[in-house]
């Protein structure tokens, strides 16, 4: 009895983790996937700063967006594979697998 009463706190925290990325990644919608010279990025925020990464954390493209969706321009990415995050004043919502063809 003791032992499942102390499970019980560690297993809400990763209810609330799995639940807290998976509404983070449902947040941001891309297409079309893959993509080849422009993408659109849609969010729940108002606003925001969209930033794409190449796989090893280095800046690829950085774009201030005052509307969602927002459409960037990617023709002048080389091919393949970006990081894609949305940051609103503190709050950073995160996505990957964004591929460009």
């Amino acid at each position: 009895m003791l032992k499942s009463m102390r499970s019980k706190p560690i297993a809400i925290a990763l209810i609330c983790i799995l639940t807290g990325t998976t509404a983070a990644v449902a947040a941001i919608r891309i297409a079309p996937k893959p993509t080849t010279d422009s993408v659109t990025i849609r969010s729940e925020k108002a606003t925001g700063e969209v930033i794409l990464t190449y796989q090893d954390g280095t800046i690829a493209l950085n774009r201030d967006c005052r509307t969602f969706p927002c459409k960037l321009d990617l023709s002048a990415l080389p091919k393949g594979e970006y990081d894609v995050m949305i940051r609103s004043g503190t709050d950073i919502k995160h996505m990957s697998g964004l591929y460009k063809e």
